[in-house]
């Protein structure tokens, strides 16, 4: 079979549209690492009170996230399809980044937290959606995808593992940070890198119309959405993110508290195996392309979650040890397995918004990237929300109180559990994935039959 058209992007313009993914780091694993302790203890917001409030927050996401796909979606302008929508999301994100991370040191109140972060996931969402949606567009090909995908992950790991490396490498060059002064910094570099990012994707990155998008207008309704769920390709795609996305979370939120109650680690100790985390993760990322490439994007995501669960089981028999050695053996294995999961559904999704485009001549691809984040944030809002409950309340442990053997105990079994099970199901769910190859070969064909191109 002949490949479709593919109007492939050099390598600089793929490195611009990736630089977006900088300032989307800084929503990821630092706020949960970093940020949400920060709240919880040294804001003085609490434990269980800083799990609820970001649980409620992410839920009200669900129901905004697909506005905004629509906003995406219905409003063009001469700029093109997405342009005007990242520049819009820019400052909103720039005035809730400097709030959030930068709270008073005299401490905040629920208020405080919940306005912020309002405004903080809207630009995020609007910036995160405008991104995805510009995916179908720019790259037309299976495989092609993914490299598109790849490439901001690999961006925003190493942001993250910048972002993360910062409480160890700070002191190296003589600056005692505090947890305040060590969540400023990456503030800082967020609100630097928001408008360079911005400016790269919007001069250098092609904005053109979809393959097959016969341009309708559309009015917000629920149909598309209702239609999007019902899509069996799809639902295997939020039920794949949903499990995933939330077994990353649980172990982001509750690292730090691991690292240093169950392994006995120094906060450098903890932030220097971050950083191996995701040196790993980058250098490994490649390999799962290739698996996909080789076989099928679903067998892909199935090893790799499939790795990630066993990992949680090597870190339950590494707690009863302790040290740095041990938790960082079972974060080198975690981390091998850590971006794969999250590349390659949000690739499929490309492939299931071509399939919908040939149908319907409708472009919904922010629509279904909306939805698809309102899965990953519904499972970041339960790990954190049920996850900081179940640590609060059912093992008993608080950070900065004495805890009992018992608690720390708990504390680990639900750190391994929960992921490890979490990541079983995402396996699971994979297995009936339907959209191959091949379907995804004939489907582009059949809107551009013309060849393979290439832009410069």
């Amino acid at each position: 079979m002949i490949q479709p058209s593919s109007q492939r992007l050099s390598l600089p313009r793929v490195l611009a549209f990736s630089s977006l993914s900088i300032p989307l780091a800084g929503v990821g694993l630092p706020l949960a690492v970093y940020l949400s302790p920060l709240y919880a203890n040294e804001v003085g917001l609490g434990l269980e009170m800083t799990g609820l409030l970001f649980m409620l927050l992410r839920f009200w996401d669900v129901f905004t996230d697909p506005v905004m796909g629509y906003l995406v979606d219905r409003y063009r302008s001469p700029l093109g399809r997405v342009r005007h929508w990242i520049l819009l999301s820019i400052p909103l994100l720039a005035i809730a980044t400097y709030f959030v991370y930068m709270p008073p040191r005299t401490g905040v109140g629920p208020a405080y937290f919940v306005g912020w972060m309002l405004l903080f996931y809207v630009g995020f969402t609007l910036l995160q959606t405008s991104r995805s949606a510009w995916v179908p567009a720019i790259a037309t090909t299976y495989d092609e995808r993914s490299r598109l995908f790849l490439w901001p992950e690999i961006v925003s790991t190493l942001s993250m593992l910048t972002l993360l490396a910062l409480p160890a490498l700070l002191p190296l060059f003589g600056f005692e940070l505090d947890r305040f002064g060590q969540v400023a910094v990456m503030g800082v570099v967020l609100l630097v890198s928001l408008p360079v990012a911005g400016a790269l994707s919007f001069f250098f990155v092609p904005d053109r119309p979809v393959p097959g998008d016969q341009g309708h207008a559309m009015k917000f309704e629920l149909k598309p959405i209702l239609a999007a769920l019902k899509n069996q390709m799809f639902g295997r795609l939020l039920a794949m993110e949903l499990l995933a996305g939330t077994a990353i979370a649980v172990t982001a939120a509750n690292y730090l508290f691991v690292a240093e109650y169950v392994f006995g680690l120094t906060g450098v100790q903890s932030s220097l195996i971050l950083m191996i985390f995701f040196i790993v993760a980058v250098a490994a990322m490649p390999l799962w392309l290739l698996l996909a490439k080789r076989t099928e994007k679903n067998v892909a995501f199935r090893a790799a979650t499939m790795m990630s669960a066993l990992s949680y089981i090597l870190y339950f028999f590494f707690g009863q040890v302790g040290g740095f050695w041990p938790l960082l053996v079972g974060a080198v294995i975690n981390g091998a397995a850590f971006s794969a999961p999250i590349i390659l559904t949000r690739s499929m999704t490309a492939d299931v918004v071509e399939w919908h485009t040939s149908r319907t001549g409708e472009n919904r691809a922010g629509i279904y990237y909306s939805i698809l984040t309102s899965a990953y944030k519904i499972g970041s809002s339960l790990a954190f929300g049920v996850g900081y409950l179940m640590v609060g309340q059912l093992a008993g442990f608080h950070p900065g109180e004495p805890n009992t053997p018992e608690a720390i105990n708990g504390l680990l079994m639900i750190f391994c559990l929960l992921p490890g099970v979490l990541y079983l199901g995402a396996s699971y769910a994979s297995w009936t994935y339907p959209l191959s190859r091949a379907m995804q070969m004939d489907v582009a064909k059949s809107l551009d039959p013309r060849g393979p191109q290439t832009l410069d």
